[in-house]
């Protein structure tokens, strides 16, 4: 017996299921990002730009290890999408480079000063829409990238794609040392909202986070409020929500500072996410926003207050055993939610509220959870 299962037996054996459950999938290494060629006939070329906390290798040039950098690094990407891809899969090779006919593989790649990337955000058929993921817990700097890949692909999008990486270990067992280096990374991200803010080709700045990534995000808002000056501020538009790994009670402190944004801000939530349960029992078995109830007076007056449009997921099936990323099959639909004129079934509804999405994605509000801003 080890020290871990003596002293938090209750945790061990969900951790142990979750842990060998991810050692037996394959994760993308450093290769799978160096550049190989690919037929102009074979897959769709997707563009995605990185802004990284994470400190360059030493041993490659073009990989990002897991510790922590003092200053941000740009990167650009061009991903082949196969044609047979499916969405809200990244079809990864088991070796690389990959067949780009069934595999996302990376056809160019190189690193960018500032300059050059806020010359990369202006090039282009841009919207002037851009969106800025934050990817979640143990996720390594290859997943972040190729997730992005998809993100863009399966969206249909014009916006542009950026990719916020900071230092999470990639490890199950880093759970703690993943907090950390979120928090650490909020300065940063602040920073490149606001070097968005300031590029004239930037109209609307929307940000999409996942699990933890969302700790990132709500802690950013935050001090980004009590500055009262961060330029990216007026330009924010869209915050994506998805599966947030944050103590509930936190939240609540985070929003009575961050307030209403220029939009509502959308949280996806999932009663079956077996990694916020487990995140749940290591934090003292305090519910994550991700997984709590939202059918209760106390949960309702909340969304009330804090002006929160709230997805209910529980019904759909998630690419993972976890139930913990649901969202990569919604982003069609979370397009439809965003939009100021989105009425299902024809019906006028309030942007805020909770709203259910039915097997196939397709989003209805519920009209028994219906918050009524000012009651």
């Amino acid at each position: 017996m080890t020290l871990f299962t003596r002293a938090f037996p209750k945790l061990a054996a969900p951790l142990c299921v979750m842990i060998g459950l991810a050692a037996c999938a394959e994760r993308p290494g450093a290769l799978s990002l160096h550049p190989t060629e690919v037929s102009t006939q074979v897959g769709t070329p997707v563009k995605v730009l990185m802004a990284t906390t994470r400190k360059r290798s030493d041993a490659d040039a073009q990989d990002f290890t897991n510790q922590r950098a003092f200053s941000l690094s740009y990167e650009h990407y061009t991903v082949s999408v196969p044609p047979g891809h499916v969405v809200g899969k990244v079809e990864l090779a088991d070796q690389p480079p990959g067949d780009p006919t069934r595999n996302f593989v990376v056809t160019n790649a190189g690193p960018l000063s500032e300059a050059g990337f806020n010359a990369a955000l202006s090039a282009g058929k841009n919207s002037g829409d851009v969106v800025v993921f934050v990817h979640g817990y143990n996720t390594n700097y290859q997943e972040a990238v190729f997730r992005l890949a998809q993100l863009n692909y399966d969206s249909g999008s014009h916006a542009a794609f950026i990719g916020f990486a900071w230092p999470s270990r990639g490890t199950m067992a880093g759970y703690l040392a993943d907090r950390e280096s979120s928090t650490y990374s909020r300065d940063y991200f602040e920073d490149l909202l606001n070097d968005l803010a300031h590029n004239p080709n930037v109209k609307r700045i929307n940000i999409l986070a996942h699990s933890m990534g969302n700790w990132l995000v709500a802690e950013t808002l935050r001090q980004a409020k009590l500055r009262g000056k961060s330029p990216f501020l007026p330009k924010l538009s869209e915050v994506f929500m998805m599966s947030p790994d944050i103590d509930i009670d936190v939240f609540r402190s985070e929003l009575d500072v961050i307030g209403k944004l220029n939009e509502p801000i959308t949280v996806g939530i999932s009663r079956d996410d077996r990694a916020l349960a487990v995140s749940q029992r290591l934090a003292g078995d305090v519910p994550r926003v991700g997984n709590v109830l939202v059918d209760n007076p106390r949960e309702q007056a909340a969304i009330a207050r804090y002006g929160l449009r709230i997805l209910d997921m529980s019904d759909t099936a998630g690419p993972d055993s976890f139930n913990h990323s649901k969202f990569v099959d919604l982003l069609p639909s979370l397009r439809e939610i965003a939009r100021t004129d989105y009425a299902p079934e024809g019906d006028p509804v309030s942007r805020t509220g909770t709203f259910v999405v039915e097997t196939g994605g397709k989003i209805l509000q519920a009209p028994m959870r219906q918050v009524v801003l000012g009651q």
